[in-house]
This record gives structure tokens, C-alpha cells and sequence, in this order.
């Protein structure tokens, strides 16, 4: 993806493995809430290291089948180890930009999640997977609003990881408090039945404790090309936030995560 503020490839992997896992509950509650089940052909746009998309195949069966897409070639290479591993065939990994694809009525449930945060033109995004949707299948979005960041008590790399990301993504193109504007824009392309759910984790303690800093290390590249911060400063909040990982005085939380889905409106 171009513009793309987090780094890619192998070492990506890993930070999106270590998302996958603390995301696990609540992603799984929201596929069940939305009628995912045996049988049904879904895609996942932005699938990254196919976490979602393996879950999604584990659910549908083998009667059904996910396609998950990115643009970054060596995470889904990964990703099909990944499914080669779990014995899943009923998944496809395919390089393929969202924004750009022209899918038309073909899957029941089409999912992103924590992509559009990440785009400059979002909408265009968004009514590609409208089209991509059957008349009675169901458009589904996760993604965040930092903007409601915290740590407790306030910590001075955590606050200033949280400027940094929140600068460096939109630098780049994209919005990392897209959350709040989800429902509107789903509507405008072409959705209806919107409905939302809003969630915030927190961590005293536990690997969910180590998302701020395997990030920071993953934006590092983008922050010191934008002239954000000096790579002595970024080496200092990487530590900083790994100190802060150990602290179980210290309360760190993700961003506010919107879940939204609805229906295509349209009639053809």
C-alpha cells in the first residue's frame, strides 16, 4: 500500500500475530453477532497476515469459503504458511488493492478491519465493499479512534507514541480517529441497518502491554522520514514503553475500537 505508515513484511507479521491475539474475543464476538456461519463466502479486505480470514474460515467449513486480499506480497506469503499449517483449504490469499478492485454481488460477508484508518480516500474503499456484497450479506468494519488513548498514570512515551501515530498516519494519507465517522460513511456508500459497537481494551499486565511498542518500532522508518522525530528520540520511547510493559502501576490502553456493519441498499 503505498503511503502505508507501518512497516511490512516478516517483522510485521509479528506485530499483527500479537494483535491478532489480544483482538481474538472481541473480533470473534462480532463475527458471531453478525450471523457469520457454515456455508457462507466472505472476504476480507486489508487481511494483513490473515489472521481474521483463517478465523472466518474455521467458522464457515469447509461448505464455505473466505478470500482474504492485501497489497503487501511477503505478509501473505506468510499467511498461506499460516493456513498450510492449520490444514484450512477452504482460503485464498489474494494481492489485491481494495480501493481499486472491482468485485460485484459475490460474497456474503465482507469484512475489514483496522484498513480504512489507513487510506487516503477511504469511501472509494468502502463502496468497493458494498459492490462486493449480496443483496442479504453484510458489510462489517473494526477500526479505530486514538484519539481516546490513555495510560494511567500519564506516561510520557506512551503520550508521545500516541502523537506520533496519530501525526505520522496522517501524513500519509489516512485518519487514525476514522472510528466516529464509520456509520455516515458506510451509509454514503450505499449501506443500510447501520449499527455500531464501541469498545476499549486495557492492560495492568500481559502481551496486550506490548502493542504500543512493537508498533512504535514498526512506524519508526515512517516517523523519521517525515521529520516527525530524531531516531534518538524513537529508540528512547521504544525503551521507555518496554519499561512501561513491566510496570504493572501503569494501566495502558488501546485505541477505541468502532465495530459497524449493515446491509447494501441497493436493488440490482
Amino acid at each position: 500500500m503505498p503511503g502505508y505508515a507501518i512497516s511490512g513484511g516478516k517483522k510485521g507479521k509479528e506485530r499483527l500475530n500479537l494483535l491478532a491475539r489480544v483482538m481474538l474475543p472481541t473480533t470473534s464476538q462480532l463475527l458471531t453477532k453478525v450471523g457469520l456461519k457454515k456455508g457462507m463466502n466472505c472476504l476480507d479486505v486489508g487481511c494483513g497476515g490473515g489472521h481474521v480470514t483463517l478465523l472466518m474460515a474455521t467458522i464457515v467449513g469447509p461448505s464455505g469459503e473466505v478470500i482474504g486480499t492485501d497489497t503487501d506480497g511477503e505478509i501473505l506469503a506468510l499467511a498461506r504458511e499460516d493456513a498450510e499449517a492449520a490444514n484450512l483449504d477452504n482460503v485464498e490469499f489474494r494481492q489485491a488493492d481494495a480501493s481499486s478492485s472491482r468485485w460485484h454481488r459475490e460474497y456474503d460477508l465482507v469484512y475489514a478491519r483496522f484498513l480504512l484508518s489507513h487510506l487516503g480516500r477511504p469511501q472509494n474503499c468502502l463502496e468497493a465493499m458494498v459492490n462486493a456484497c449480496r443483496r442479504e450479506g453484510t458489510i462489517v468494519i473494526e477500526d479505530t479512534d486514538c484519539s481516546g488513548n490513555f495510560c494511567h498514570p500519564p506516561f510520557a512515551a506512551y503520550e508521545r507514541f500516541t502523537e506520533l501515530y496519530q501525526k505520522v498516519i496522517q501524513r500519509r494519507g489516512g485518519d487514525s480517529n476514522i472510528g466516529p465517522r464509520l456509520p455516515g460513511m458506510l451509509r454514503n456508500a450505499g449501506a443500510k441497518e447501520i449499527e455500531i459497537s464501541v469498545f476499549q481494551l486495557a492492560h495492568i499486565q500481559g502481551e496486550g502491554k506490548l502493542i504500543a511498542r512493537i508498533t512504535m518500532e514498526r512506524i519508526a522508518d515512517a516517523v523519521t522520514s517525515e521529520g516527525l522525530a530524531t531516531q534518538t528520540e524513537v529508540r528512547q520511547i521504544i525503551d521507555d514503553l518496554d519499561a512501561a510493559a513491566v510496570n504493572s502501576e501503569i494501566v495502558i490502553s488501546q485505541p477505541r475500537i468502532f465495530q459497524v456493519w449493515g446491509k447494501p441498499s441497493r436493488s440490482d
